[in-house]
């Protein structure tokens, strides 16, 4: 296969693709976009070929990307970018909206590039804004737990029965919300449930135990 063959082959496969394509070199100019890049971020392709990746992002990030950058140089492989935290891109008109970036290094003639991968998570976040809304509400407590029994939402409700502020919640294992004397056992009943999760009431015919901050247990 010849390198044109090879460059026409890798061009066909990322115009073909539903998400934005940048690809980027180790300085962080853009060397090639896809469609979807264009339509994305409001450019014309001529307008970002050579330009450095941080014209694509809010202004406050810029200082400190090409930084993020240079490590992913150092080590490059398969990983999503800015794992655990919140990232924006910058349309040409200024216009902010949040974003996923998948990166994947690239090895060329040239050296090794890295290909970004970039979707629009604007609805995504509206749905999760939307049920962070309805949590809220419920005149219940309710406390939303990962497969690994990690707090990742609590309501104002929860706040005020078990006396912890959210910001102590959020992140701590939910075993925490219960008497020292059910810790234990805990985990293995939570990955039950998650091996084979449905609607169900929890401890169906058991007397269940609360834990407050303050210490006093209640049911």
């Amino acid at each position: 296969m010849t390198i044109k063959h090879s460059e026409l082959t890798f061009q066909l496969m990322v115009e073909s693709v539903p998400n934005a394509i940048l690809l980027l070199n180790r300085d962080g100019k853009i060397v090639y976009i896809n469609n979807q890049a264009e339509k994305l971020f409001k450019y014309e392709r001529t307008e970002l070929i050579g330009q450095v990746v941080e014209e694509l992002l809010p202004h406050r990030y810029r200082k400190n990307h090409p930084t993020f950058r240079n490590s992913f140089f150092l080590s490059p492989k398969v990983r999503p970018m800015g794992a655990g935290r919140d990232l924006f891109g910058l349309k040409k008109d200024g216009t902010e909206f949040p974003i996923e970036i998948g990166l994947n290094p690239v090895v060329t003639a040239d050296g090794t590039l890295v290909l970004a991968s970039i979707i629009d998570i604007t609805e995504r976040k509206k749905a999760e804004q939307r049920f962070r809304l309805v949590v809220e509400s419920a005149p219940n407590a309710m406390v939303l737990v990962n497969s690994e029994g990690t707090i990742a939402l609590v309501n104002t409700q929860t706040e005020k029965l078990f006396g912890y502020e959210r910001e102590e919640l959020i992140g701590a294992k939910l075993e925490i919300l219960l008497p020292e004397r059910f810790r234990e056992a805990h985990p293995d009943r939570r990955n039950q449930f998650f091996l084979s999760p449905t609607v169900r009431s929890m401890g169906a015919g058991r007397d269940l135990f609360a834990r407050k901050k303050t210490a006093p247990k209640f049911r």
